[in-house]
């Protein structure tokens, strides 16, 4: 039986001539140990907070809507993600969350000027939601172009408008139910000149709504009506009918 041979323990690997390695030095394990730390440091990057800052503050920049001390959330949020991908580029093999940083900036950016957009036409300009926000000037046909009524005036006959103006004075200053509305205060009883038919809307309260009288400045929401025999008329004809259920001072 050859030496290597052994009947209880089987096969076992034929002695060889050539000496043992010598067992590793501490030198060499604790190189071997620094050179794996190395490659896992180098593969590691970490998130950038301000890319983190960014998107959570995108995500709140629709709370301009509710007014103006929130403007500085999308402003805050654009600052983040852009400092955040100036830090990621500085840095590329130690900081990552460009996706992240990208998505803050683009959100605060949208949401912020969405929110800007609705507290100042619906907050500000007081158009409710629903309802198309016009002028006294839009009223107003152009003469030279043969116009009764404005096209675009046309276009909005028996939908939801609101415009600004003045309660032309009346008998009644409470509880009132129908009054005349017109583009300024110096349209009164006294009024300095005569107002065209265009400048002048029947405003007939509906519901339970009642309106009270005030010299300021007041803002009326309804239902359009057009009647163009009235448009024909050049004076005290009043072809723009509003059944009005938005009064706002």
């Amino acid at each position: 039986m050859k030496p290597w041979m052994n009947v209880n323990m089987g096969f076992q690997e034929p002695p060889s001539d050539r000496p043992n390695p010598p067992p590793p030095s501490y030198r060499s394990k604790r190189w071997t140990s620094r050179a794996t730390t190395d490659v896992h440091a180098t593969s590691y990057r970490r998130i950038e907070p301000l890319a983190v800052a960014s998107l959570a503050l995108g995500g709140l920049s629709f709370l301009p809507m509710f007014g103006w001390p929130m403007i500085p959330i999308p402003i805050a949020g654009v600052v983040c993600g852009l400092l955040a991908l100036r830090q990621i580029a500085n840095f590329p093999s130690e900081k990552t969350g460009r996706g992240m940083a990208v998505s803050g900036l683009a959100l605060s950016i949208v949401l912020g000027l969405l929110g800007i957009f609705y507290f100042s036409y619906f907050v500000v300009y007081g158009v409710p939601i629903g309802y198309t926000g016009v002028t006294f000037a839009e009223l107003q046909p152009d003469k030279e172009a043969g116009e009764v009524i404005p096209q675009k005036i046309l276009d909005l006959e028996g939908k939801f408008i609101f415009l600004k103006g003045y309660m032309y004075p009346g008998r009644r200053s409470m509880g009132i139910q129908q009054f005349v509305f017109v583009p300024s205060v110096a349209h009164c009883k006294f009024c300095q000149r005569d107002l065209a038919s265009t400048e002048m809307i029947q405003v007939t309260m509906v519901g339970d709504q009642l309106a009270d009288y005030s010299v300021h400045m007041v803002g009326i929401g309804g239902k359009l009506h057009i009647d163009h025999a009235e448009a024909l008329r050049p004076l005290g004809g009043m072809p723009y009918k509003l059944e009005a259920d938005v009064f706002r001072e």
